[in-house]
């Protein structure tokens, strides 16, 4: 049995809505000519329909709509299933139908067809639509798209973060991790795995992290396997070295890791063999002077996120303050400041 479109019903103000089904066939049409005049090749069906599965991660065919919106927007890509295109306006252009044609063009020959010069022309014309097919839609086959994307993303807002790693079903009103975006980051913003816990990557992919595990610990209902999720993330974080938030979360929660065993740690080789080996509940570890002094010559220091240069910076500690060290292990201390914040200072910056 086939369904309704899930975005194809918008509200439009005043408690009016707006059917894409009834959509424009001046537009349509005036689309589908510009493409025509541009030579655009139009995808035979099974490939039209593969391509909006493999970059949108919806299967139009489940739908009995010709005309499907592909997201809740103002300006929304939007499928003409008929006419195997998938039709963008640009709300800048000055015709009455907010019509580019460059723009379509060059925007549906990269979807169908993966054509470099087109997407070259896109990063020029109309770099958001671009972002949008990873950050929006979760399309990951392109790495050069990742790598543009990435490049300049704000990984330390944390509604940021969670749209670009989570995918949202409309049908269940549930959010799904990303592994394949996850992966990216590991990849192309850390350079990879460390061999080892015993140094982090640098890198500030996973900078709103312990964020979304908490707001998937409030929002549970929200999520699909949140319990595993979480796992994972930790996992993630531990894949590249970053240990603090997990060892905080077994320190205050101690059940933690009795709830990780039970669920065979949810076969996450790195969590499972941090919380049986590697951790010790932090006042277990024997510190020999517990408050240190910073000592840098700039006259002051960062206190940071997560053991990295390139981490996000909590607070600024002035030279000379005394500081509480949680743990010495290592080249970066987790510490306290006056103000109660928690973090990490690099060693070569405390004396005791």
């Amino acid at each position: 049995m086939k369904k309704t479109a899930p975005y194809n019903v918008s509200q439009v103000g005043d408690g009016k809505k707006f059917n894409y089904d009834n959509f424009s066939i001046e537009i349509i049409e005036k689309a589908k000519k510009d493409l025509k005049n541009f030579g655009f090749k139009f995808p035979a069906r099974e490939i039209f329909r593969e391509r909006i599965l493999k970059v949108y991660g919806m299967d139009i065919f489940k739908y009995d709509n010709n005309i499907i919106a592909l997201r809740p927007s103002d300006f929304p890509e939007i499928v003409i299933k008929n006419e195997n295109y998938i039709l963008v306006q640009d709300s800048d252009s000055n015709n009455e139908f907010f019509i580019n044609s460059e723009m379509l063009y060059y925007y549906n020959k990269f979807v169908f067809y993966n054509d470099k010069n087109a997407f070259n022309l896109l990063k020029a014309i109309n770099p958001y639509l671009l972002k949008d097919l990873v950050i929006v839609y979760g399309y990951d086959e392109d790495k050069e798209l990742i790598k543009y994307v990435f490049k300049d993303y704000d990984f330390s807002n944390e509604v940021n973060t969670h749209d670009l790693i989570f995918s949202y079903n409309p049908e269940n009103n549930k959010y799904k991790i990303r592994k394949a975006i996850m992966d990216d980051i590991e990849n192309f913003v850390y350079g990879g795995r460390v061999e080892d816990f015993s140094y982090a990557k640098e890198g500030n992919g996973y900078n709103s992290i312990s964020e979304i595990i908490q707001k998937i610990e409030d929002e549970k209902n929200n999520y699909i396997n949140p319990d595993e999720t979480i796992a994972y993330l930790y996992d993630k974080e531990l894949q590249i070295g970053i240990l603090g938030y997990i060892q905080k979360k077994l320190d205050n929660s101690p059940d933690y890791a009795k709830f990780l065993k039970k669920n065979d740690f949810y076969k996450f080789e790195k969590l499972k063999q941090y919380v049986e080996v590697i951790y010790q509940p932090s006042e277990s570890l024997e510190i020999e002077n517990v408050i240190y002094t910073i000592h840098d010559p700039d006259g002051y220091t960062n206190l940071r996120k997560d053991k990295s240069t390139s981490s996000e910076i909590l607070q600024k500690v002035k030279s000379g303050e005394h500081i509480e060290v949680l743990d010495n292990t290592g080249d970066w201390f987790l510490v306290k400041t006056k103000e109660g914040k928690e973090g990490y200072i690099h060693k070569s910056r405390m004396k005791n």
